[in-house]
This record gives structure tokens, sequence and C-alpha cells, in this order.
């Protein structure tokens, strides 16, 4: 008796916190939960969401709930009319339109507000769960990450879930929570075969249907067309992923792997950026015709990211590229014709060594060593004089060069002084530390002032091996500048200033580059599976992008290939998307039958028939045309060491056939049998193996 009164008491509580009835049409506890599914369809876009939509729709859910705790009810209608003709009319002036992804999710943001700000009836949260259903489609236009997916799919779930609790059922609010979140698992669970066919063999265009036209706001920022002391130190602190290389065959030593970007000719004393004639499009001639290119030929396809600017990252030096929107520029960069906002995948296949055939342009001669404006770094150019007079041959020159960071007392860090407007002057004359751009810098400006063509390369070095799936990562850490300098007779060659730095000289902080392999910190040596899960979480996103978000018609015709379609067309593909479908709802339908056909639908009839599965389960199947007192009474005469076992089915025949307030002691006690069989776990005894054949019967579902 204590028990039932301990229930009706939680139950009382229940139903006063949590089903708390506004108006008499929803529930606070409804309210509250298409509020949260609301914000979690959200979450993911404020980024991108303007910062007054994402404070207004605060605002608006905040206020509703404020009055659904004092008992109250939607705001009134004027206030609610007024806010709508203020907040709609200044989001379009913002954007000066609706159409398009950002507006439009903008607005269906601000919508959502509104709604859940006028919610009174159970009929406005089935306008929300679909308001949360276009969100969270929106979000995933947006985003292409697979973890923003599965973050989705949960949002789903759980407002799929708000939806079915909208039903009046029997049961405490997290009983309520579970049996609804278990069926809508169990129909998403249905609808998946479905959503697989569509996405299998729907009729694919050229690209994948779900990219929309990109402003190119989410391009992610690297390397840019202009290098200063510290540009480049900045980048070494990100771990963000640049791109990623497959190489086919042989893969190229360290020293060896130079990733290409851009090429800086101009230097104003301070600042190297591109010359503004080579930030247009790329000359006519190949420059490939006036090299020769030697040692081995290494074929890779590149993964790169979106980016904000036209050049694509290949090793040094470029001979092929499958890319027809991508050709070599005169200073040998790749740039794709259009900015990719889009990942994209381009194989190229590259030579360890290049040799030219012809001689220094004039043109290029001049712009390649071209003086800084006057007045600047004269400590360096003084420098350069004294260097060059000891050593007037160009290799002689470049090696003393070398020499001087090699023994005189440089260091390479991550985090260097600040240099003033001489830069070059203040890192070799006082500061005497720097990263790759600090040394970059200075090699090419006491070249230039010798007379010898030189150019600054920035770019990627070394990279990840991703032991899990095959290939390299280049993240941003690995953004390192080398130079390039003219030589007769040979034509362009590599020198990576950086590399002069003895070992005992470089201060370790982060993943240095250029310069050794990386140290790892103190954190890293007590977590040494981190390192190991990242590779995997990045295999896992390539695989993502390569097998499912690059899935286009030149996929979909492998994959009927694959299924030995003769002559895979159009006709074919839509025959089996149908013939798919058809096998999809057959099953689908099956299935629901045999869910509507073996599970009674009554909570107390549920608990009775999986008391008889456990106790059948035992060597006790109920007999079809047994009832619960006669089973009671043969459980008890077989096992008499079960008297838990026949109280249950007496109870259950009581509770059965007797007449009890479903509102008070007859919904409890229904609990508390529900809970009691849960609890009842019967054991099996030697004395009952033998009743198994005769009683072998499978257990009907009770009446």
């Amino acid at each position: 008796m204590s028990a039932v009164r301990s229930s009706n008491t939680v139950s009382a509580v229940s139903t006063v916190s949590a089903g708390r009835v506004i108006d008499g049409r929803v529930s606070f506890e409804q309210l509250l939960s298409a509020a949260g599914c609301v914000v979690l369809a959200l979450l993911p876009g404020i980024p991108t969401l303007p910062i007054g939509i994402t404070v207004a729709v605060g605002a608006l859910i905040a206020v509703r709930l404020l009055y659904a705790v004092r008992g109250g009810d939607a705001p009134p209608m004027a206030l609610r009319f007024g806010i709508a003709a203020l907040a709609i009319p200044l989001l379009f002036l913002q954007f000066h339109t609706f159409n398009g992804l950002g507006p439009g999710t903008a607005l269906l943001s601000l919508i959502a507000g509104l709604k859940l700000l006028e919610t009174r009836a159970q009929r406005d949260i089935h306008v929300i769960t679909m308001i949360v259903y276009f969100l969270s489609l929106a979000t995933l236009l947006e985003g292409e990450s697979f973890w923003l997916m599965l973050y989705l799919i949960a949002v789903c779930w759980l407002t799929t879930s708000t939806l079915l609790r909208l039903r009046d059922g029997a049961g405490s609010v997290a009983e309520s929570w579970r049996v609804s979140l278990r069926h809508a698992g169990k129909l998403m669970g249905q609808a998946l075969p479905l959503a697989v066919a569509f996405w299998l063999f729907f009729p694919r265009l050229n690209g994948p249907l779900w990219q929309l036209p990109d402003d190119g706001s989410g391009a992610t920022i690297g390397l840019s067309d202009t290098m200063s002391p510290g540009d480049i130190t900045d980048l070494a602190q990100s771990d963000e992923v640049a791109f990623r290389a497959r190489f086919v065959g042989t893969t190229p030593p360290e020293e060896q792997r130079y990733w290409r970007g851009p090429v800086l000719h101009d230097f104003d004393g301070h600042t190297w950026s591109r010359t503004a004639a080579d930030k247009s499009q790329p000359p006519v001639e190949n420059p490939t015709a006036k090299v020769v290119f030697s040692g081995p030929a290494y074929r890779y396809t590149l993964s790169l990211e979106p980016s904000p600017h036209r050049w694509l990252f290949a090793l040094d030096w470029p001979a092929e590229w499958d890319n027809g929107q991508a050709s070599l520029s005169e200073d040998y960069m790749l740039l794709a014709h259009d900015t990719p906002v889009q990942p994209i995948d381009v194989t190229a296949t590259s030579y360890g060594h290049m040799r030219a055939t012809a001689p220094l342009d004039a043109e290029v001669r001049d712009r390649d060593t071209a003086p800084m404006p006057a007045g600047r770094n004269p400590r360096t150019l003084g420098l350069a004089a004294q260097l060059h007079a000891a050593h007037p041959d160009t290799l002689g020159y470049v090696q003393a060069v070398l020499d001087l960071f090699r023994r005189q007392p440089f260091y390479y860090t991550l985090k260097p002084p600040r240099l003033r407007t001489d830069s070059v002057d203040g890192f070799l004359f006082d500061s005497r530390r720097g990263f790759c751009g600090h040394y970059a810098s200075a090699f090419a400006t006491l070249m230039r002032a010798a007379g010898i063509p030189a150019r600054v390369v920035t770019g990627y070095q070394g990279g990840t091996f991703n032991r899990f799936a095959g290939y390299w990562i280049l993240r941003q850490s690995d953004a390192h500048a080398w130079d390039e300098v003219w030589l007769e007779g040979q034509g362009w060659v590599r020198i990576d200033p950086t590399a002069s730095i003895p070992a005992d000289r470089v201060e370790r902080g982060l993943n240095d580059l250029g310069a050794g392999a990386p140290q790892s910190s103190r954190w890293q040596q007590r977590t040494r599976w981190l390192p190991s899960l990242r590779l995997e979480l990045d295999a896992l996103k390539l695989f993502w992008r390569e097998r499912i978000l690059e899935f286009d018609q030149h996929s979909q015709e492998r994959l009927l290939e694959w299924l030995h379609v003769p002559e895979p067309d159009g006709q074919k593909l839509a025959f089996i998307l149908t013939a798919s479908l058809i096998a999809g709802m057959m099953w689908l339908t099956w299935t629901v039958r045999r869910e509507l056909e073996a599970a009674p639908r009554d909570p107390l009839q549920r608990a009775y028939a999986k008391l008889c599965s456990r106790l059948g389960a035992i060597g006790l199947a109920r007999l079809p045309h047994e009832g619960a007192e006669a089973y009671a009474a043969r459980v008890a005469a077989i096992r008499p060491d079960l008297d838990e076992a026949p109280t249950l089915c007496l109870r259950y025949s009581a509770l059965r056939y007797s007449i009890l307030d479903e509102s008070a002691d007859g919904g409890s006690a229904v609990q508390v049998f529900i809970a009691d069989v849960r609890r009842f776990k019967p054991r099996d005894s030697r004395g009952s193996r033998g009743i198994r054949s005769a009683a072998n019967a499978p257990p009907s579902v009770p009446g």
C-alpha cells in the first residue's frame, strides 16, 4: 500500500510540474521541448546567421517561455503582429532579398521564433517541428561535415520524438520520452532503405544535387599573395588541413616534398608580394616547353580544400595535370581559372629536378633583380657588397650566404621579436631570430643586392602520413617559405636557407617546418593515442568526401557496372530505382504488419506478455487456451519456488477484469505491476527441464 501511495505521489507531482496545461491546449513541457528543438537546429548555423537574427530568435523563445512559466497564454496579437512587422522588413533591408540559402535560412529562423511566440495549440507544435526539419536541411546544404550530418540526424530524431509525444499516453515523463525516442528511431530506421535507394539510383546531374551556388564566404584562409615577417609564423600555429595528397607508386623523400604555392617577386623592404601583372590570367605559352625535367616522376592526387585564391598547390616541379580548368603560370604556379569554392581533386605529375633550355627573359631578369626603394635596409646592402667582393662567382656567393646563416648565431624560432620597417636589417644584425619567412626574405634580398635573380616561394613542406588510409596530410602548420635563384646553365634552383640552421639552434615549441622532425609536447607524450585517433578521423573525413559528397553521375555509372548492368542508361536507372522502391515498400509493409499483429497495444497486456515470455524461457510456457489464473495454478504446482510468478499472474487477472479508475489508483497499480514484471527475472532449475518438451507450445498473446 505504501508503494502505491508513493507511486501516486510521484505521478501527481509529474502531472503538476511537467504536464501543466496552458490554456488547455499545449502543455508547458511540450512547449519547452519544441523550443529546445528549435535551439538545437539553429546552433550549427549561428556563425553564418546575422547576429541580430540570433538575438531576436533567442529573445522570442525566452519571452514565450516566460509567459508560460507565469501561467499565461501567448502574448497579445497586437504585440506579436508588431514584432513580425518590424523584424521581417529589417531582415529584408539587410539582405535586399529573401532568395538564396543565406537569406532564406535567416527568414526561416525568424519564422521559427515568431511561430513559437504565438504557440497555443498542439497544431502549432506540428508547424514548429516542420520548420525544424527545414532548418536542418538548410544547415546540411550549407555544410558538408560528417559530424554535422550526425548532429542533424540526432536533432531530427529528437524532433520526431517531440512530435510523437503530442499523443496522450500513460506513464511518467521519463517513460514517455523513452517510448517516443524508441518509436522515432524505428521510424528513421524504416525510412533508411528508401533514402539509400534514392541516393544510389536517383538520376544525377554532373555535380551533386545538393550543392548550391557559393559566395565563397566559407572558404578557408591559408597562404596569401603577400608575405611579411610573422605571417607564416601565425599559420604555423594553426592545425587546419590545407590539402591532402595520395601518391601513386613512389613517394618522394622529405627533402623533395615542397608543395609550390604563391611565388612572390616584389619587395618594398618589408613585405614581399606578387607582381600585379602576375595576378591576372596565366600566359598562353606553356612554360614547360622551355625546360627539361629529370629525376623520378611522382604521380599523385591532390584533394584541395576550398580557398579564396586561385592557386593550386603542386609538388615541385609540376609537368602534367588533369584539371582542364587550370594552367601553369610563367613562374610555375598552378592556377585555377576560377576560385575553388568547393573541394576539388587534381591529379598531377611532378619531377624532382628541372633544367632550363632557354636563357632568362630580360623582363623577368629585371623584375627579379629589382632593387628595394632607396634608403631601405642599408646595412643589408653593405653586407651584400662585402660578401660579393669576397665571392664574385654566383655559386660561391650563394654558399657564402648560407654559411653566414650556418656559422653565425642565427636561431630558428616560432616566436621571433617584432621587426621595424627595415625588417631585413633588423633580422640580420639585431635579432638574428626568425622563422622560415625571415630567412627566405633575407636570402632573396642578399641575392638581388648582388645582381642574382631571386624570388620567394611560399607553400607547404613535408606533411603527415596517414597510415590508416595511405595519404599525406598537409596542414597550415606545414606552411613554409623558400627561395629560388637563377643559375646560368641550370635555370631556377630551389634554395632553402632555413635548412642551414644547425639543430642546436632550433627553438622548438610547435611543429617546426623545414628544420627536422617535429617534437611532441609533454601533453602529447602522455596521450599517445591521440595522434592515431586524429588520423583515423581524418581518414573518415576523406572517405565521407570521396565516397559520399562526390558521388556524382560517373560514380553512379561505375556502380551500375559493378552491378553488371549491361549498357547502363537513364531508362535502366529509373527501372532499378523503381524496383528498389517497390522492394523497400514491401519490406516496410511487412515489418509494420508484423508489429501490429504481434505487439499488444495495451501497456498492461504488453507487461503480461513479457511475463509469459520470461516464464516460457525456463520451460513454463503458457498454453494457448490457458487463462491467467489457470496459468498461475500450474506454475505454482510445477515450480513452488517461484512464488512471485503466480502472484503476478493473479494481479494481472485482477487488473485486467476489475473496474478501476484509470486516473487514480488504477493507473498507479498498472505502473507498479509493469515495474514488478520488469524486475522479475526467474531462474531455470533442473526439475523444470523435463517439462520443456511437454510445454513447448509458444506463448500466445494473452487475452
